[in-house]
């Protein structure tokens, strides 16, 4: 413990924050207050916290001190991503149709976490209805990276990944359908987990409030300074609902030692910047001179043979299926001037899928999630890019939500690629349902951090997990951006 307590509070893991609190080496409102005054101080252009409830968490660490440190978490502050129910706090999804909503409950993991000990104190920011890989709201305003606020932390637990970064929170709670967890961790060098699906409850989810049924692709997972972390929020907020009548029992770490680990390395045909991809191969070097079974795949894994187009259909026919008529012209108005087969035109196509269109989507997936069970027999780990692209400069003049998406573009490596295509890598795991676990690399890419995410078969998330934290001690941990050390 003494080594980590000589580095400030707010550099520390929250494992490391969890240990000094059932140490009494800080106190929970001590370490409450040190984290309110920096989001006052270091906030202003970053723009990550967007709601506070000070007196109710002064109150809550209170509690805390006065009790044993017997709890999980031990009083440990915390913020969570606006899309969750926290009773009290407004639940906008930052729709301004929504300004006015106020909780009067939590969501099932709130829950789980304030029982663990957790001191709520402030919500973070992201884009309308959480469908963007930036940032940005009509309510809220941009959140910007801390490492280059020119830059997008990513999206939609955009965030969440600053405030951990900036030092304001050492756990998050983050939701990700097409990379919400895994691309701002990128962007902004902290950690995250995407769990399979269906282990973790979303329900208190925003958008909509009150909803009852989870979404076909959605999970909600950790956010943290290490791969301990991501450990120990995982386990506080996995299992079924309560009183649901069903058990989780995930499967232990298929290793423990890194020297054991199977892991395929993949950088090929989706689009990715090839400084970025240099800078994975690289990694997946170091880890063959630790003694990791390495192999650098050169064509694309199996279970995506034939399957390129489904996680967009399935995606945007999950999307479609909520919105009201009016926006789903708005896709198909945003796709005319684009040809048949493009990625616009798809994505506008899938918005209007028919149950029977679905149907046969949900079908292809199974199989896809079959042929990674198979394929899973040979390696333990899949270690891919996160995005095409590390952090990129803010596009917010052209509105909000998917509609303007379809005609941005992003610069990948000095050629011109659709911004929609930022999707591709995210979906391989969402897609399959699969875990996956970012982690950053050791050095920047063109000048900003960058992650990589190791991909496990469905069910190992603790493999993912695990794998991640043998590479921290090896890799190193959480380093603070320039001006918020």
């Amino acid at each position: 413990m003494t080594a980590f307590l000589q580095k400030a509070p707010h550099q520390w893991t929250a494992v490391e924050t969890v240990a000094a609190l059932k140490a009494r080496k800080i106190g929970a409102l001590e370490l409450l207050e040190h984290c309110l005054d920096r989001r006052a101080r270091l906030d202003g252009e970053v723009n990550a916290v967007v709601e506070i409830r000070a007196e109710a968490a002064r109150e809550a660490a209170r509690a805390a001190d006065a009790s044993d440190a017997s709890s999980p978490l031990a009083g440990l502050p915390m913020t969570i991503k606006e899309t969750y129910e926290i009773e009290g706090f407004h639940a906008t999804a930052g729709m301004p149709e929504l300004k006015d909503y106020v909780s009067t409950g939590d969501a099932v993991t709130v829950q789980s976490l304030r029982g663990a000990g957790a001191v709520i104190w402030g919500k973070t920011n992201v884009p309308v209805a959480a469908s963007d890989h930036q940032s940005y709201n009509p309510l809220h305003g941009i959140c910007r990276n801390p490492w280059d606020t020119s830059r997008t932390v990513g999206g939609s637990s955009g965030g969440a990944a600053a405030a951990l970064a900036a030092g304001y929170t050492a756990l998050e709670l983050g939701s990700d359908i097409g990379g919400s967890i895994r691309i701002p961790a990128h962007f902004c060098r902290v950690w995250g987990h995407k769990p399979t699906y269906g282990i973790v409850p979303a329900r208190g989810h925003v958008p909509p409030p009150g909803a009852l049924a989870d979404s076909p692709l959605s999970v909600c997972g950790p956010m943290g300074r290490s791969g301990a972390d991501l450990e120990l929020g995982l386990d506080l907020l996995a299992g079924g609902m309560p009183d649901s009548g069903w058990v989780l029992n995930l499967p232990k770490p298929r290793h423990e030692t890194l020297a054991d680990y199977r892991v395929a390395v993949w950088t090929g045909d989706n689009p990715v910047d090839p400084a970025y991809a240099e800078a994975i191969a690289a990694y997946a070097d170091a880890l063959a001179e630790q003694g990791v079974q390495v192999t650098h795949l050169d064509a694309m894994p199996a279970p995506l043979i034939g399957n390129d187009d489904l996680y967009i259909a399935l995606l945007f026919a999950t999307i479609g299926s909520g919105v009201p008529r009016a926006e789903l012209d708005a896709y198909a108005a945003a796709a005319a001037g684009h040809p048949d087969g493009s990625l616009p035109e798809r994505v506008a196509r899938a918005t209007r899928s028919s149950l029977a269109d679905f149907a046969g989507l949900v079908e292809r997936q199974e199989r896809v999630r079959e042929a990674w069970r198979a394929w899973f027999a040979d390696f333990d780990i899949l270690l891919c890019p996160v995005s095409m692209t590390v952090a990129f400069p803010h596009q917010t003049e052209d509105g909000h939500g998917p509609v303007p998406q379809m005609s941005r573009v992003l610069d990948v490596g000095g050629e011109t690629r659709p911004y929609m295509e930022n999707l591709y890598w995210p979906g391989i795991a969402t897609l399959g349902h699969l875990p996956a676990t970012v982690r950053p690399l050791p050095d920047p890419v063109r000048g900003m951090p960058a992650g990589v995410q190791a991909i496990g078969a469905e069910y190992a998330d603790r493999t993912t997990m695990r794998f991640t934290a043998l590479c921290d001690e090896i890799f190193g941990g959480f380093v603070p951006p320039p001006g918020f050390a």
